[in-house]
């Protein structure tokens, strides 16, 4: 779909899994050193924790890769944060672990004409794990994205 087709309300669904393998790339990509996810580590065996950074980048891939959106010059460039929530927009419901099948729906909340060459799309997305239970709501996720 390119800018002009974005309707509010559209929905687009994708799913995922977060692998040990992908949690250890993201860990020393962001530096991370956290004594509580190396305390977890060892507890769990195989099922770690997901950093929230980590679960927000690997849910703003797979916005990237929906068929709906791959091909457009699009890059997230903020939020805005749900009133409701004291300008907040992301809310993490249950810890995900590595190996969680995640089901993601990803809503157009609002499209927004800049000028003749883009455009914005505010997306909201709410995360399921494999029995239908949220886990993650992160609101007015603000994409730039070139007009074609």
């Amino acid at each position: 779909m390119r800018f002009g087709e974005f309707r509010i309300g559209d929905t687009f669904h994708a799913s995922c899994t977060t692998t040990e393998m992908d949690l250890d790339a993201y860990m020393q990509f962001a530096r991370v050193k956290n004594p509580f996810l190396a305390e977890e580590d060892k507890k769990r065996a195989g099922r770690r924790v997901i950093p929230g950074r980590a679960l927000l980048a690997k849910i703003e891939g797979e916005f990237t890769r929906l068929k709906e959106i791959y091909g457009n010059h699009i890059v997230l460039v903020g939020t805005d944060g749900d009133p409701g929530w004291g300008g907040r927009s992301t809310r993490f419901l249950e810890p995900c672990h590595t190996g969680d099948r995640l089901m993601i729906a990803y809503t157009i909340s609002d499209v927004v004409d800049v000028d003749d060459r883009y455009g914005r799309i505010v997306v909201d997305c709410m995360v399921t794990d494999s029995k239908g239970s949220p886990v993650l709501i992160s609101k007015r996720n603000i994409y730039r994205m070139k007009k074609v």
